[in-house]
């Protein structure tokens, strides 16, 4: 079926962002949850292996996709031998993936001097493939913008991960408790995403079809393998360099302080991707979307992630225990950069993909990649806490540079985009001397300063809110209306 449909507005932006971040967040608390069972009935050294191990299959995953997904959504004229030609690829991508960590297990265990890495990437391999089986049928529904459907997948997903993920660690299992909650996530969202899907392969495949996709991966994968590595290396060079027990503490930290990305930069640059595509012809109308993203990011970021930030060790001490208080000074240096990243980078990746420009996509990686491996390297030759800290340096170089390639396509200025992060940021600050002014007069237990911060940060972004109305209002208006959008595509549907 043809024809052009009108993008929807506000209304349905406000639902499809509502729908993934309360499912993200959802993910996220049940993760905070359960982090406090899970750190008490496993080792540091389970979770520096599991860790480890999953360097290896986020690798393999971001291989296995390949951005064709992502993609189809942004082509108007797909059919259904379209659709199917990249389905095949991407699940013959997803074998290949598959057998591939499968057969460097050995070799991994023997790099990490590890022979505990074997049967743990043996068992994980499934999962690249996993994700490749649900690619082009993940892509139909966001193209359809069932954000709420994708959502409760994502849920009952993590549910079913959590659920095996406690049994396995009250019973004993150690770092399979981990392994399993990882399997269990990917095979019941692949399952979940199959019965919500209208896409049904034909058994067709045209290579024709495939050339406009293969043209648009080819920078875009390379992109997100650059990404991958600049992520995932400083843990294989951890391990390698300083041991198990450090890399135990970093990964913990990583598992809180990535939450801001996962929860909700991640949904908005899905929804914020769609919408820019369907404005793709107009530089302006990218402009707002992108300052507007950004406003109402660091609204919910800033003076949230400050607050834990400050009272990391009162709040690492509750979550976890006393043992795992180390945490609480990695968070501190590293949520900082992350979410600054979360907030101007997330989204202008999403603009380089939209307009077409993968090739400023993968610049930026490959600089991204150079100056995270030089500063993560001499960061290791003096503690585990410069690492963290190469994290948030990483972010003040990176995100001037988007924003200098943004201008190139988009009229942002370095004020305006300033401009998002300071009403969010003065209050942060505030908050934050508050607390530290509350906790050097008095002598409480950590669980009253954990209230407190917690009570501080969402004071932080109601005032936020409150002093910023007038503008965070005109950062929604910006989703209200948008021009004539892509046309819907009607890839093959079954009965």
């Amino acid at each position: 079926m043809n024809g052009s449909v009108e993008t929807p507005g506000l209304k349905s932006f406000i639902i499809s962002v509502g729908s993934l971040i309360s499912a993200r967040s959802f993910v996220a608390i049940s993760q905070i949850l359960v982090l406090p069972i899970l750190a008490r009935q496993l080792t540091v050294e389970d979770f520096g292996l599991m860790g480890l191990a999953m360097t290896l299959v986020i690798f393999a995953n971001t291989l296995s996709d390949g951005g064709m997904g992502r993609s189809l959504i942004r082509r108007e004229d797909a059919d259904e031998v379209e659709w199917s030609s990249v389905n095949w690829l991407m699940i013959g991508a997803g074998v290949a993936c598959t057998v591939f960590v499968a057969g460097l297990s050995p070799l991994a265990a023997r790099y990490f001097d590890s022979d505990r890495l074997v049967p743990l990437l043996l068992v994980m391999s499934v999962i690249p493939l996993f994700y490749a089986l649900t690619a082009a049928p993940n892509a139909e529904i966001e193209r359809r913008e069932n954000y709420s459907g994708i959502a409760k997948v994502q849920v009952i997903a993590t549910v079913a991960g959590i659920v095996f993920a406690v049994a396995g660690a009250f019973a004993g299992i150690g770092v399979w408790a981990l392994v399993g909650q990882q399997v269990m996530l990917a095979a019941v969202r692949m399952v979940g995403i199959f019965m919500l899907s209208h896409f049904r392969p034909s058994f067709a495949f045209s290579t024709q079809g495939l050339r406009p996709h293969l043209i648009y991966a080819r920078d875009t994968l390379a992109s997100a393998f650059l990404t991958v590595i600049r992520q995932q290396l400083p843990i294989m060079m951890i391990s390698r360099v300083l041991g198990q027990i450090p890399l135990g503490y970093f990964a913990m930290a990583q598992r809180f302080n990535r939450l801001p990305q996962f929860g909700l930069a991640g949904p908005m640059s899905s929804v914020i991707y769609v919408r820019m595509s369907k404005a793709q012809k107009s530089p302006e109308k990218l402009r707002d979307i992108y300052y507007a993203g950004m406003r109402l990011l660091s609204v919910l970021l800033i003076p949230s992630m400050t607050m834990v930030a400050v009272a990391g060790r009162p709040v690492f001490s509750v979550l976890l225990s006393p043992e795992w208080t180390p945490v609480a000074m990695l968070f501190a240096l590293t949520i900082g950069g992350l979410v600054l990243e979360a907030i101007a980078i997330f989204f202008m990746q999403a603009l380089f993909r939209a307009v077409s420009r993968t090739d400023l996509l993968l610049r930026t990686s490959i600089e991204g990649v150079i100056v995270r491996i030089v500063m993560v390297l001499i960061a290791l030759q003096f503690s585990l806490e410069a690492v963290a800290l190469s994290f948030t340096l990483w972010s003040l170089i990176m995100v001037p540079r988007n924003w200098q390639l943004g201008a190139r396509l988009v009229p942002i200025t370095l004020k305006g985009c300033l401009a998002q992060l300071i009403p969010s940021s003065l209050v942060a600050a505030a908050v934050a001397i508050t607390y530290l002014w509350i906790e050097h007069l008095t002598e409480l237990p950590n669980v009253a300063y954990f209230l407190i911060a917690a009570a501080l940060g969402v004071l932080g972004i109601a005032l936020t809110v409150l002093i910023d109305r007038q503008k965070s209002k005109s950062a929604l208006a910006v989703f209200r209306h948008t021009p004539q959008g892509l046309t819907p595509a009607t890839p093959a549907v079954g009965p």
